[in-house]
């Protein structure tokens, strides 16, 4: 998303050096048709935001910056008109997942990616996780 210079990054600054480390950007339901073109991503309801495309440098990873800026970040969503923030993590990104718990996002909706035609085709689906599903209090 940076390369395509796409609005609504935030950026997390090394005070010691001003080098960038941290990225995340914000979306709302204004982005909707933005959204739409990324594709793997559901619509977002007028009171919801979408946290995508965070990096962490490794120079800086393992110093809780992810859960910190990602927290600020998600605070932001407010003014946007959004009272839930959602974002969407590999379950085999441990690291990330951890960053995520830290700053108090829960596993919610699962979201299954079918390819078909080497790629040409593709279907997402998004399943919200039962109230009584372990992954919802599963610590990472």
């Amino acid at each position: 998303m940076a390369a395509k210079r796409i609005a609504g990054a935030f950026v997390a600054v090394d005070e010691r050096d001003g080098r960038p480390c941290y990225i995340q950007w914000l979306f709302g339901a204004a982005d909707n048709d933005f959204i739409r073109r990324l594709r793997g991503f559901p619509q977002l309801a007028a009171d919801e935001a979408l946290l995508e495309g965070a990096y962490t440098p490794a120079s800086h990873r393992g110093l809780g910056i992810m859960p910190a800026a990602m927290g600020l970040i998600a605070e932001k969503a407010e003014t946007i008109g959004a009272r839930y923030v959602i974002t969407f993590v590999d379950q085999n990104n441990i690291p990330s997942l951890k960053g995520c718990q830290r700053c108090g996002f829960s596993p919610d909706l699962l979201h299954r990616l079918v390819g078909l035609g080497f790629g040409l085709f593709r279907r997402d689906s998004f399943t919200k996780l039962a109230a009584d599903d372990p992954r919802r209090t599963q610590k990472f």
